[in-house]
């Protein structure tokens, strides 16, 4: 892992995403990128005008972005790479580009819950980054603090795993943390066994027999209470997930479960594409 980016917002949540970055950096060696979007606010009146210049709006966020840097480095106990960058744009425009620039390896944001209005803004954001980045993000909610990984779960729906599950990766998370990987699968309450869940279990064992995955089946009335209820219990320290992308109306219509288990879970989320 070389190059990490955090997108921020000087939130308490976004400082609490940098620093664990930071620790993953130092673990790792790698960079960390500190990015920041701003826009122009604009005055509410008949004819709209800029109420700030913009000159003054970069100056401004540079220098918040390089207090938040010093923060950051002044709580690693081994020294990092920071670079900073902030830019006039939408957050998730600006963010798609340095991501194809910098390719990195891994993008951490943070989830703020403090009132419904910053819920719903921040994790807009960050739900958005979960849809439409191509590379790893691990969220980390408002409690969460870093801690050495030792167990890892990874929630697993048994669907085509072959095709669908990022295993490299995963091997990789398991190896260099030297941890345990628990693979769950929740089904609903009473529900007989599908064979061709069972059959997709059995490939799963085989792709991550060098990791010496534990495998749980949980019974659940939902995939969000079955899961904070098995990270409770077995004492996860990092939840994997795979977003999948449904159809329009599916969007529309059904609850995300991504997004329910980044905001009732206390524990990071890695949420890992296909």
């Amino acid at each position: 892992m070389k190059t990490i980016i955090v997108p921020v917002d000087f939130s308490e949540a976004a400082s609490n995403a940098a620093e664990f970055a930071g620790q993953f950096a130092s673990f790792y060696g790698a960079t960390v990128w500190l990015y920041h979007a701003y826009q122009i606010p604009i005055a509410l009146s008949e004819f709209a005008y800029p109420v700030v210049d913009i000159a003054e709006m970069q100056k401004a966020a540079e220098h918040e972005l390089e207090i938040l840097k010093e923060n950051t480095l002044s709580k690693l106990s081994h020294a990092i790479n920071i670079h900073i960058r902030t830019e006039m744009n939408v957050l998730h425009l600006g963010l798609n580009n340095l991501c194809d620039e910098l390719k990195p390896d891994l993008v951490v944001m943070g989830l703020s819950g403090k009132n419904a209005l910053t819920r719903l803004i921040v994790g807009s954001n960050t739900i958005k980054a979960i849809n439409e980045l191509n590379y790893p993000l691990l969220v980390i909610p408002k409690m969460a603090s870093f801690i050495p990984i030792k167990k890892i779960g990874f929630a697993c729906d048994y669907l085509t795993v072959q095709k669908n599950t990022p295993v490299q990766l995963l091997k990789k998370f398991v190896a260099d943390f030297h941890a345990e990987l628990h693979v769950m699968n929740i089904q609903d309450n009473g529900t007989n066994p599908d064979p061709l869940k069972e059959k997709e279990g059995f490939i799963m064992n085989h792709l991550l027999k060098e990791v010496k995955a534990t495998f749980h089946s949980i019974e659940a009335g939902e995939i969000t209470e079955g899961v904070n209820w098995f990270i409770k219990h077995s004492k996860l320290d990092l939840l994997v997930v795979i977003p999948r992308k449904h159809h329009l109306l599916e969007k529309l219509f059904r609850r995300s479960h991504t997004k329910e288990l980044i905001y009732h879970t206390h524990i990071p989320v890695l949420c890992i594409h296909e």
